[in-house]
């Protein structure tokens, strides 16, 4: 998927900024993850990040995530249904971002 699986929009003095990735996230792809989310989080007291077009990411990922949630305030819109939303509250990432479940 190469460049366009993280999308980063910046944001503005009403909004964070929001992160939109597609498809696997994992450790062939998380330093670029990584990346676009520290830009992100070095901009702004918060971020968003859409993991509703994920269809897996691994620990790597996860670690990434708890990262920024260190440093900002982390909010994650995840689908209903499906392994993202069993993986962050096994891995208790629910607890420390605000998750917001879509349909």
């Amino acid at each position: 998927m190469g460049r366009n699986q993280f999308r980063f929009n910046a944001g503005s003095a009403e909004a964070c900024p929001v992160i939109t990735a597609v498809g696997e996230i994992d450790l062939a792809n998380v330093d670029e993850f990584s990346e676009v989310l520290s830009r992100a989080a070095a901009d702004s007291s918060a971020v968003t990040v859409d993991l509703t077009r994920v269809t897996y990411c691994d620990s790597a990922a996860l670690r990434a995530l708890f990262s920024v949630a260190e440093s900002a305030k982390l909010d994650l819109i995840v689908p209903a249904k499906g392994p993202i939303t069993t993986l962050l509250a096994i891995s208790g990432l629910d607890k420390v971002a605000a998750v917001t479940v879509v349909d």
